[in-house]
């Protein structure tokens, strides 16, 4: 399957200036030699702690933040190379769903002005007569009235309002769709009606998605690939029945070991990892592997050399040394609390 976006070793900084002559003295690190694929119509989920750098990775792939170095491969052409009205042609294929719906949308627009906007900014998408239509039309698919066209952000709920995004989204007739925490601000029966939305959009109009979230039941619930975040790298990258059934890296099986269970008397071995000392400065990340700091397998090696992202033992890419070793540190697989 041919992939729609490509991400090639990738790399967004930040520059430190110093507070009397503005002079550079470093770097945050945001993004470090990220890559993947995102076939078309599927869906990547992005999880990792807050700082790890996912959504800085999703607003250089639609051109909010320029990288450094590396290549974003949109249906083969390079975004970080391409200017003008190439790029221009090029972006309006990927939108954004943000993470706020209450600090997206603009409160002194209606719901008509808001999403027509996007055709204002890109004349020839959808005949200017045919504007009030298309609205109707795409509030109808995201599960709105079509009435409401006229009313103000103010007057819809939480979840309402993240539907006009979704539909803003939806305006310019995207291929890919990055959904940045889209669903995490919402109420959980709201973020299932949501997470729905989105899926039967994905079958109706063949869309990808980019989705970045802290929840990794939602991750699982709506992602085909899924993609593990440490420190600005990607540290496992597997399906979503290899990560969750299968994890290899130590960082992934303590961020499934502290997903909730409904029930947890079916589920009596289950013991939670705790990671023990702060995330790391991306200012100054540590040598060889970002995640030995907290990593209770780690050793010499770790800290020399800087694990590849390749097939380990769960038959998809992880990147640590050691992965053989027990997958709960010491005193948790002894039992203590």
């Amino acid at each position: 399957m041919s992939a729609l976006l490509s991400v090639r070793d990738l790399h967004t900084s930040f520059p430190i200036r110093s507070s009397l002559l503005r002079r550079r003295v470093g770097d945050v690190q945001a993004v470090s030699g990220v890559s993947f694929d995102l076939p078309a119509g599927r869906t990547l989920g992005l999880v990792g702690e807050s700082g790890s750098g996912k959504t800085t990775l999703a607003r250089t792939v639609i051109g909010l933040e320029r990288p450094r170095s590396g290549q974003v491969l949109f249906d083969g052409a390079d975004l970080v190379t391409q200017s003008g009205a190439a790029l221009r042609r090029t972006r309006r294929r990927i939108q954004m769903i943000f993470q706020d719906p209450y600090a997206s949308l603009n409160p002194r627009l209606t719901v008509q002005q808001i999403i027509s906007e996007a055709w204002l900014i890109n004349p020839g998408v959808v005949p200017r007569d045919r504007w009030a239509a298309e609205v109707k039309d795409l509030l109808a698919r995201v599960g709105l009235n079509p009435d409401h066209a006229d009313r103000y952000p103010h007057q819809f709920s939480g979840g309402q309002r993240q539907r006009v995004g979704i539909a803003r989204a939806l305006a310019l007739r995207p291929r890919l769709v990055i959904c940045d925490e889209a669903v995490s601000a919402l109420d959980v029966s709201v973020q299932a009606q949501v997470l729905n939305l989105l899926v039967d959009l994905q079958a109706d109009l063949g869309l990808s998605y980019l989705f970045i979230a802290h929840d990794l039941s939602v991750v699982r619930h709506i992602s085909d690939e899924i993609a593990v975040m440490y420190l600005g790298k990607v540290v496992e990258t597997g399906t979503r029945e290899q990560i969750f059934t299968a994890p290899v890296h130590p960082y992934t099986q303590a961020l499934l070991s502290a997903v909730p269970v409904s029930r947890p008397w079916a589920a009596p071995g289950k013991e939670q990892i705790i990671l023990t000392g702060d995330i790391p400065s991306p200012v100054s990340p540590p040598s060889g592997c970002r995640f030995r700091t907290r990593c209770w397998k780690a050793r010499p090696r770790c800290a020399s050399e800087e694990p590849a992202l390749v097939d380990r033992l769960g038959g998809h890419p992880a990147a640590c040394h050691f992965p053989e070793l027990p997958a709960q540190p010491p005193a948790v697989a002894a039992g203590a609390p």
